[in-house]
């Protein structure tokens, strides 16, 4: 779906976000390795929602932005390939 340099100039590292469909009706719960110490936590919002929390600076982080505003600008594409 769509790969960006992390850090032109500072880094050749790449980073790649991809898309897919799914049922998040059931999504919920605490998941990752116990010998980890992983704390993952399912949060399902609204894709608005998350649009919001970008403006708001609620999530700034470059990839999770990136990717909204990917899905921001495909997503009546995404819904007419998936209907």
């Amino acid at each position: 779906m769509l790969s960006f340099l992390a850090s032109p100039g500072g880094t050749s590292e790449r980073s790649s976000i991809m898309v897919g469909e799914v049922d998040a009706t059931t999504a919920s719960g605490i998941h990752g390795l116990a010998d980890e110490n992983e704390d993952i936590r399912v949060h399902v919002v609204s894709r608005e929602q998350a649009y919001q929390w970008v403006e708001e600076g609620k999530i700034d982080n470059a990839a999770s932005v990136i990717a909204l505003q990917w899905l921001q600008l495909h997503h009546q594409a995404l819904k007419n390939e998936w209907a």
